[in-house]
């Protein structure tokens, strides 16, 4: 192909381009294969054989192109592009007495350093702050919005950006993935991303998604390391434990295994790419990154243990200094789930009588894990269809998808404003205001369904126990079952009615009382945490050197059940 056949070419494809209302230009249609090798031919300034060769596949290359901008040169880059950076593998082993746990949430992914610190004997604790580093300190410091954009160009966003990028892309256009882990959840990792999600030519997995947002949580962890830990080395293999969900347990084997791999895949991709994981990560560079990496069997020895989320939050709440022998119910209200889970939780003493905390244990009752899917995106989707029907609108407006995706847009600010200021004012995409009160939400029949399906998963998970440990409870007038509310969703009125007066097991009240909001030892040593320690627990506890050790399930209370009792809120007779 010569320079004048690639302007003819060309001129022709340019007659197809429009002038947008708002001022964008468009081309409608597909681009024909001899178009873009005349598109490659003048970006590369190389000859194109023959109409019959087979161009470079440009990189992100979209189905169909909305925006005559969306095929820059720099996406024509040849896919192998791409050297692995492992240098990781050959550093010697990190500090055994430090290490961070990961908490992949499902609306925000949080990460804790913890230092034994042995000559002092004092844990040195820092919540590393995520937000700095993924440019979002206006939406938290301290956590990382778990979302994900591929825009029309194929690069991936990834947290507040992906965000940022999903509001200026065209109407129309492809949406963002709000909740990556559900595909993990769900065993689904193998699924192909829907095309509302991968406006590329590319074939993606969920597990491919998975794995550029772990890449890109790695990449903040890192960064915050090194602003946060000045005064010590952390080299890029620090050992590091990893937060799990409540799964059935042949599932939750499967699922560590796997996380354990796409953890350590993701510390090489994020040394490869650096500072453009957070700059727009061209989707065919990660992919090609990715079919390197996996080309030879490789090992990650600095992923070490994972933690089940209600076992974070019971070690955080542990003081390690005194014995303790309780019965706590642990719901994890987060935004895709929430969980529960029954344990017997005790740091013994030894033959000396001094506490030993290498003796704690942790057994999760029989019979008590349980979960649905009720959480915070529950209430979203209730908040959403409120305000849609307190303005009227339906399906059959003309606007009705775009006053809808705007809406889905913003439903989360709208519901924390609402929560925390008791009322909200919407201004909908087609100007209209709706102005909402909390008082008035809670009554919606919607959110009552929601408040009872907590209590009833509560109460179904006390009488599917043997009823030893609440008559352990329900006949000892100095104890209660302590709850303990955690998660993105604690400070929700429904959730603190769980862990306030009694619950009927079986016909018979039980004398419940909440876990201390923030721990006694905490308030002591860390008093700064307070504001955000329910969303930050279960790293915290998942991070500190005496890990609780699950031993099992526990199917009776056996002996020995002493009177020592995690902290607590006072209440009335206690």
């Amino acid at each position: 192909m010569d320079v004048d056949t690639a302007k003819v070419i060309l001129s022709n494809l340019r007659e197809r381009i429009e002038a947008g209302s708002d001022g964008r230009f468009r081309l409608e249609g597909i681009i024909t294969k001899r178009e873009l090798e005349a598109f490659d031919f003048l970006v590369s300034g190389s000859s194109v054989e023959s109409p019959s060769s087979t161009p470079r596949p440009p990189l992100g290359s979209p189905r169909e192109l909305k925006d005559i901008g969306a095929l820059p040169a720099a996406t024509l880059a040849a896919e192998d592009d791409v050297a692995l950076d492992l240098s990781t593998f050959d550093l010697p082993d990190s500090n055994v007495a430090y290490r961070v746990c990961l908490d992949f949430g499902t609306a925000m992914s949080k990460a804790t350093f913890v230092n034994d610190n042995e000559d002092t004997s004092f844990e040195d604790i820092r919540v590393l702050r995520l937000g700095i580093p993924g440019d979002q300190e206006e939406v938290d410091v301290v956590m990382l919005v778990s979302s994900i954009f591929i825009d029309d160009k194929g690069r991936i966003w990834f947290g507040q950006n992906a965000v940022k990028q999903a509001h200026g892309a065209p109407e129309g256009s492809n949406t963002r993935i709000d909740n990556v882990k559900r595909w993990l959840s769900e065993g689904n990792l193998s699924t192909q991303v829907e095309p509302i999600h991968n406006p590329t030519t590319y074939d993606i997995t969920y597990e491919d998604l998975v794995l550029a947002y772990l890449s890109f949580f790695t990449w903040t962890v890192n960064s915050a390391l090194t602003k946060d830990v000045t005064e010590m080395s952390v080299p890029r293999n620090f050992r590091r434990r990893f937060a799990m969900p409540c799964f059935p347990r042949p599932n939750a084997k499967m699922v560590a295994s796997k996380l354990t791999t796409l953890l350590g895949e993701a510390q090489i991709i994020a040394d490869t790419f650096g500072n453009d994981i957070h700059e727009g990560l061209a989707l065919g560079r990660f992919l090609s990154s990715v079919k390197q990496l996996r080309s030879d069997k490789r090992s990650y020895a600095f992923i070490e243990d994972s933690i089940t989320e209600p076992l974070g939050v019971a070690g955080s709440l542990l003081s390690w200094r005194s014995a303790h022998d309780s019965l706590a119910l642990v719901v994890d209200i987060g935004a895709g789930t929430s969980d529960f889970s029954l344990y017997r939780l005790q740091v013994c003493v030894d033959d000396d009588g001094e506490v030993d905390p290498s003796k704690a244990i942790a057994l999760e009752v029989d019979g008590s894990a349980r979960g649905i899917t009720e959480a915070g995106n529950h209430l979203d989707h209730i908040l959403k269809a409120f305000i849609l029907n307190r303005a009227g609108i339906t399906t059959s407006h003309p606007k009705f998808n775009n006053i809808a995706y705007g809406l889905e847009r913003d439903i989360r600010d709208h519901k924390e404003a609402l929560f925390n200021m008791g009322s909200v004012l919407i201004v909908l995409y087609n100007d209209e205001v709706v102005e909402i009160s909390l008082d008035e939400f809670l009554e919606h029949d919607a959110v009552k369904a929601f408040e009872a399906s907590l209590r009833k998963t509560l109460c179904d998970v006390l009488e599917a126990v043997n009823p030893d440990f609440i008559n352990w409870v329900r006949f000892n007038p100095s104890r209660n079952l302590i709850i303990v509310l955690t998660g993105g969703g604690a400070e929700l009125p429904m959730a603190k009615k769980l862990a306030s007066g009694a619950v009927l097991v079986k016909g018979s009240p039980v004398t419940v009382a909440a876990a201390q909001a923030f721990p006694a030892w905490l308030q002591k040593d860390y008093p700064d945490m307070q504001d955000y320690y329910a969303r930050i627990a279960v790293s915290l506890g998942g991070a500190r050197k005496n890990l609780i050790q699950s031993l099992g399930v526990a199917t009776t209370t056996g002996s020995g059940m002493g009177g020592h009792v995690l902290d607590r809120i006072p209440t009335r007779g206690n």
